[in-house]
């Protein structure tokens, strides 16, 4: 749903709200994510659950599953690429082959590495 600010949208997934928007040529705001961040969250979300799901299977504590994965989108001419990065303790280091094969198929990942298409619904 588009907001009175320029390029300041709501969006709704179930029951959460959220509020994306855009700065461009001096028009517009910072107060929500830009749709590519959103992009990169939406992939690093996945991949962080996944790495706990990992970890949670080996035995460690979801409170003491410390992850993180942080993902940058870079887009070229002909690629989008999407670089990620697996922040591990080093107290779960020795996890860490087990969680990389668990990111490397989460469900975000496996979405976005399909060929897309695009229709009106």
């Amino acid at each position: 749903m588009a907001l009175p600010t320029p390029w300041q949208v709501r969006f709704r997934a179930g029951g959460n709200d959220g509020l994306a928007d855009t700065l461009k040529e001096g028009v517009g705001g910072s107060t929500g994510m830009r749709p590519h961040e959103l992009l990169e969250a939406s992939l690093a979300t996945c991949m962080t659950i996944s790495a706990r799901m990992a970890l949670a299977e080996a035995g460690v504590a979801v409170a003491d599953a410390d992850v993180t994965v942080r993902v940058h989108l870079e887009r070229e001419e002909s690629t989008t690429r999407f670089r990620y990065e697996l922040v591990l303790p080093s107290t779960l280091e020795a996890f860490r082959p087990a969680v990389v094969k668990r990111i490397e198929c989460s469900p975000v990942r496996s979405t976005l590495s399909k060929p897309l298409t695009f229709e009106p619904a």
